[in-house]
C-alpha cells in the first residue's frame, strides 16, 4: 500500500513539475517579447528625439535661407551638435536601427551637414573672403543633406513602430496560444487524473454500494492505473471476507430464529411423542388380548406419528444446514407453505389467521429455497410478534409487467412509526425490547432479496398494520 501510495504521489508531482515547467516555459517567452517592447519604445524615443532636433535644426535653416540672419544659422548649428550628442552617446542602440544601405550614411550625412553650415557661417562673415557663386551651391546642398537627414530619421520612427506592432501582435498571438494550450492542458491533467484517480476510486464506491445492498461481487482488476491493482486485490480479498462473513451471520440468524421457534416446535414435537408413548403403552397392555388386526393398526398410528416428528425434525435441520446458495427453479407458492409450516404451531397459538392468495399459474422463480425460507420466516416471525392479540396474515402473489412476480406479506399488527420506517433495513437497528430482537432478521432479508436480482419495501401506519412487498424477476424459461 504504501508503495502505491509512493508511485500515485510519484506521478502527480511529475504531472505538476510539467504543468510548471509549462507556465516558467511561456513565462519567458512573454518576458522576451515584453522586454523586446521595453527595448524598442526607448529606441521609439531616440528616434523621435534626433527626429524633432533635425527638424528644428532644418526650421532655423529655413529662416536663415529666407532672412539671412547669422543668429538662425547659430540656432541650427546648435541643433545639429545635440544630434551629434545623442548619435554618440547612444550609439550602440543606434545601430540597431540600421535597416538596408542608406542607414551607414546618417553620420556622413550629419557631418556634411554641419559642414555646410560651417561654411556657410564662414562666407556671412564680414571681411571673410569667398567666391558669391560658391554660396547657392551651399544652399542647395544643405537643403538635400537637411532633407536626406529628415528621411532617414523618419524611416527609422516608421521602422520602430512597425516592430512595435509586429512585438504587440506577437504578444497576443503568444497569449491566445497559452489559452489554448493550458485549457488542453487543463484537460489533459484531469483527464489523466481521472484515470489515474477518479475512475478506480469510483470503481471502488459503487462496490461498496453493492455492499451495502448485499452485493459481493469482486471488482475486475484491469485498472488503467497498476498503482491501484494491489488496493484491488486487497478490496476484492476483503469482501470476499466479507461475504463470509455475511454467511456467517445468515447462519447465525438462522440459529436465533431457531431458538425463537423452539417453543412452537417443542410443542408440536411434544403431540407426536405423546401420542406414540400412549399407543405404545397400550399396545403393551392389551398385547395379549389384541388381535392381530388391531395390533397391527396400533403400530401404524406409532409409525405414523413417528413419520411426523421425523419431518419437523427433518424441517427444522434442512432449514438450519449451512450450505452455499445453489439457485434453481423454484415455485413461491411451495416454499411460502414449507415456511408456515415452521411457524404453524406459533401462528395458532396466537390466534392468527392465515389468508393466502396465490394463483396455480404463478411462473416460477430462480432462487436458493434456503434463503427465501429465511426472507419469509423473517417476515412472518415479525408478523407474529407485531399481532399478539391475534389478527390477520395476508399473502397474495400476483405477476407484474410479464418479468416481475411481486409479493405482498400483510399483517394487522401494531404497525411501525414513521420515523422508524426509512432504518427498519439498517443493520442492528430494531425497535423491539432489549433481548427479543437483535435488528439483523431485515437486514439479511435487504441482502438476500438484492442477491436474487430484486428489491423489497415496507409500507406501515401506526396501529393500521404493515405491507412487506417483495420484487424478484421470474425464471426465463431455457429453450431447447
Amino acid at each position: 500500500m504504501k508503495k502505491t501510495t509512493f508511485k500515485i504521489r510519484r506521478r502527480v508531482i511529475t504531472l505538476f513539475l510539467f504543468c510548471v515547467m509549462s507556465v516558467v516555459i511561456f513565462a519567458g517567452f512573454s518576458f522576451q517579447i515584453h522586454r523586446d517592447i521595453g527595448r524598442r519604445l526607448r529606441l521609439l524615443e531616440l528616434t523621435g528625439d534626433l527626429f524633432s532636433n533635425i527638424l528644428e535644426a532644418r526650421r532655423f535653416e529655413k529662416n536663415f535661407l529666407l532672412y539671412k540672419q547669422p543668429a538662425s544659422l547659430q540656432e541650427a548649428l546648435a541643433f545639429v551638435e545635440r544630434v551629434e550628442n545623442l548619435y554618440s552617446t547612444h550609439e550602440a542602440e543606434i545601430l540597431l536601427l540600421k535597416r538596408g544601405p542608406q542607414d551607414p550614411e546618417f553620420s556622413r550625412t550629419l557631418t556634411a551637414y554641419k559642414n555646410t553650415l560651417v561654411q556657410i557661417r564662414t562666407l556671412i562673415q564680414p571681411g571673410a573672403q569667398g567666391e558669391p557663386s560658391i554660396f547657392p551651391q551651399l544652399e542647395e546642398s544643405l537643403r538635400n543633406l537637411g532633407q536626406k537627414l529628415v528621411e532617414i530619421t523618419e524611416r527609422w520612427d516608421k521602422e520602430e513602430r512597425v516592430q512595435i506592432d509586429r512585438l504587440f501582435q506577437r504578444a497576443l498571438y503568444l497569449f491566445l496560444v497559452s489559452i489554448v494550450i493550458f485549457i488542453g492542458l487543463g484537460i489533459l491533467v484531469a483527464f489523466y487524473l481521472a484515470r489515474l484517480l477518479v475512475r478506480p476510486l469510483y470503481q471502488m464506491q459503487a462496490a461498496m454500494e453493492k455492499i451495502a445492498h448485499g452485493d459481493y461481487t469482486p471488482i475486475p482488476e484491469t485498472s488503467p492505473s497498476e498503482e491501484f491493482h494491489t488496493l484491488f486485490r486487497a478490496f476484492n480479498r476483503m469482501i470476499q471476507e466479507l461475504e463470509e462473513h455475511q454467511e456467517q451471520l445468515l447462519q447465525s440468524r438462522k440459529i436465533a430464529a431457531i431458538g425463537t421457534l423452539t417453543s412452537g416446535i417443542a410443542h408440536e414435537l411434544n403431540n407426536p411423542i405423546n401420542n406414540i408413548v400412549l399407543t405404545a403403552e397400550t399396545l403393551k397392555e392389551d398385547f395379549h388380548q389384541l388381535d392381530q388386526a388391531e395390533s397391527l393398526s396400533l403400530i401404524q398410528d406409532i409409525l405414523v406419528q413417528a413419520d411426523r416428528a421425523s419431518e419437523i425434525v427433518k424441517g427444522l435441520l434442512d432449514f438450519s444446514r449451512s450450505e452455499r446458495p445453489e439457485l434453481e427453479p423454484l415455485n413461491i407458492g411451495t416454499v411460502i407453505d414449507e415456511t408456515l409450516k415452521l411457524v404453524r404451531n406459533q401462528i395458532m397459538l396466537s390466534g392468527i389467521q392465515v389468508e393466502k392468495d396465490i394463483p396455480p399459474d404463478t411462473p416460477k422463480i430462480s432462487g436458493d429455497r434456503k434463503s427465501l425460507q429465511q426472507v419469509f420466516l423473517n417476515l412472518f416471525i415479525n408478523a407474529i410478534q407485531a399481532m399478539p392479540d391475534g389478527g390477520y396474515l395476508r399473502i397474495d402473489v400476483h405477476q407484474e409487467d410479464g418479468q416481475w412476480l411481486k409479493i405482498n406479506v400483510r399483517d394487522t399488527g401494531e404497525g411501525i412509526d414513521p420515523q422508524h420506517l426509512p432504518h427498519i433495513f439498517d443493520p442492528f437497528y430494531t425497535t423491539k425490547e432489549v433481548g427479543r430482537g437483535t435488528g439483523l432478521g431485515l437486514s439479511v432479508t435487504y441482502g438476500i432479496i438484492e442477491k436474487h436480482g430484486g428489491h423489497i419495501e415496507a409500507h406501515s401506519q401506526k396501529g393500521q398494520g404493515t405491507v412487506f412487498t417483495i420484487t424478484l424477476p421470474v425464471a426465463k424459461e431455457k429453450k431447447e
